[in-house]
């Protein structure tokens, strides 16, 4: 029996891929090392403290959970706060001291062993698995350091001699879109490089869209970062069209004194921005329909795929996305959502006007569109998916 030794600190899409190697390779051992994933039947899913961790793991993965080093994390993290230390990045570090913590685990089951690790979690595991003869595949969550930059998103030298050192002892790479694929073009040692689509939970259902409220409009934008989400595009954008009943809802980990500082700084209305907060997923369709939001935007600098994309679309939502978007390669533009030609305050500002100019009809028919282009992105897609990657790499090793 093959095991697939798969090893993320965090959640993102890492059980996901867990789930699809289980449900698709009946015949591997599926080992899932992290720091605080948790089944629906683990003991502390019934705390609400850990309901954002709280994932659907199939019953095929043996999952490993490692809290001690997300208790260290967050340690660091005060201690950086009180003495207010930015000049390091205690996820690298800590990353980092997981992969060495996890090496003897690795040496004892190198035989018929693949390891499966993410990007900036791979190091050192990647050095010694190809020490060890072990084939190694790497998924990107994000796109190259260096487009990033190029893009106005900076990386620590630290984080830069991480993803640099371990993306040149891999043997394949999965990216999740064409967009973050590209990015990697001559840049590591993968022999190949798939793309593989994400997707989302929510289920597609006529009944499930978010219903017009006659004469407002309610825009929204899912984020937990306010540069690299392109957020001060969007309140430059918002204040040039906030005139009647439209409001913004800004969802998730965004900092209200930053949305203040930058409105200040550049004599911008906080009129009709309403920041929620972050929200649990079996929170967030509850919030989406109850406020009728109808549009949604993201307006990133860069976002590998961004699965809110999917997450709106399945409740009708259409998005307007920037060109740096992966998710946005899977748009159809003016039919079931829009995809910007630059990021621009300006461009962004035509396709919100171009949205709220629409008919009621038509916007009916645009929610319809996405609803029905959401059924492709879905969870089951990106099983079949990595199931035909992994028997090309399988066959292959």
């Amino acid at each position: 029996m093959r095991k697939i030794i798969i090893v993320h600190p965090g959640t993102q899409h890492a059980f996901r891929l867990a789930n699809a190697v289980s449900v698709e390779r009946t015949d591997n051992m599926i080992l899932f090392f992290s720091w605080l994933t948790l089944p629906k039947n683990h003991i502390l899913a019934n705390f609400n403290f850990f309901r954002k961790r709280i994932k659907p793991i199939n019953k095929g993965v043996i999952i490993k959970n490692f809290l001690l080093f997300e208790v260290f994390l967050l340690i660091h993290l005060k201690i950086n706060s009180i003495l207010n230390i930015q000049s390091n990045n205690p996820y690298y570090f800590w990353q980092i001291i997981f992969g060495w913590f996890l090496l003897p685990v690795l040496y004892f089951n190198k035989k018929s062993s693949v390891l499966v690790t993410f990007e900036t979690c791979g190091w050192p595991l990647v050095k010694y698995a190809k020490k060890w003869k072990i084939p190694v595949i790497m998924d990107f969550p994000s796109i190259s350091h260096e487009l990033a930059e190029s893009l106005g998103i900076g990386e620590t030298d630290y984080g830069k001699k991480i993803k640099s050192l371990e993306r040149q002892q891999i043997d394949y790479a999965i990216s999740c879109s064409n967009f973050a694929k590209e990015s990697y073009n001559n840049i590591t040692s993968a022999k190949k490089h798939f793309s593989i689509w994400l997707g989302t939970d929510f289920r597609s259902d006529i009944n499930n869209i978010a219903p017009l409220k006659k004469g407002s409009v309610n825009i929204c934008c899912l984020a937990n970062t306010e540069q690299r989400k392109g957020i001060d595009i969007l309140l430059e954008s918002f204040n040039r069209i906030n005139k009647g009943d439209i409001r913004l809802h800004l969802i998730g980990n965004i900092s209200p004194s930053w949305v203040a500082n930058y409105c200040n700084e550049n004599n911008l209305s906080l009129d009709n921005i309403i920041l929620t907060g972050p929200k649990a997923q079996q929170d967030l369709k509850e919030y989406l329909l109850k406020e009728h939001i109808s549009l949604h935007i993201l307006p990133s600098r860069f976002d590998s795929f961004g699965m809110v994309v999917p997450e709106t679309m399945a409740l009708g939502i259409p998005n307007i996305v920037s060109p740096y978007v992966g998710a946005g390669e899977m748009l159809q533009h003016g039919i079931d959502g829009y995809v910007m030609n630059t990021l621009s305050a300006d461009e962004l500002t035509k396709f919100i006007y171009e949205y709220i100019n629409l008919s009621d009809e038509c916007k009916v028919n645009l929610s319809m569109a996405a609803l029905k282009k959401a059924e492709q992105m879905t969870w089951g897609n990106y099983n079949e998916r990595i199931k035909v990657i992994f028997e090309e790499i399988l066959l292959e090793i």
